[in-house]
């Protein structure tokens, strides 16, 4: 008897899931190095379905961070939770997602 692996399905995106400026991409390549299946879980909600709620792990984010600007579009910003000191914040547009930033530690400015 043969095994054969069976590659992963690719999933069709209907959101583009792009970085802020090239510091975020890095700061994303980085977390990917360490947390590299949390990551993967992210990013395929993201391209997927980014404005639903996956408990406390991804909710948008509320008073002053609720929106930003990106592009000359306000834009309501969520956040997903990698583990207890990882966070990726992100914008959501009509079809695109932009990682606005990547903190390798919990981020003071949601202290």
């Amino acid at each position: 008897m043969v095994r054969v692996p069976i590659a992963r399905p690719t999933l069709k995106t209907a959101y583009r899931v792009l970085a802020k400026n090239r510091q975020v991409a890095a700061d994303w390549e980085e977390m990917l190095a360490t947390r590299r299946s949390p990551c993967t879980v992210c990013w395929d909600h993201l391209s997927s379905t980014p404005t639903q709620p996956v408990g406390k792990r991804y909710e948008p984010l509320k008073g002053s961070l609720a929106f930003c600007e990106f592009e000359g579009q306000t834009l309501r910003q969520w956040q997903w939770e990698i583990d207890r000191g990882a966070r990726i914040k992100v914008a959501v547009g009509k079809d695109f997602v932009v990682v606005m930033r990547v903190a390798l530690g919990h981020p003071k400015e949601n202290e």
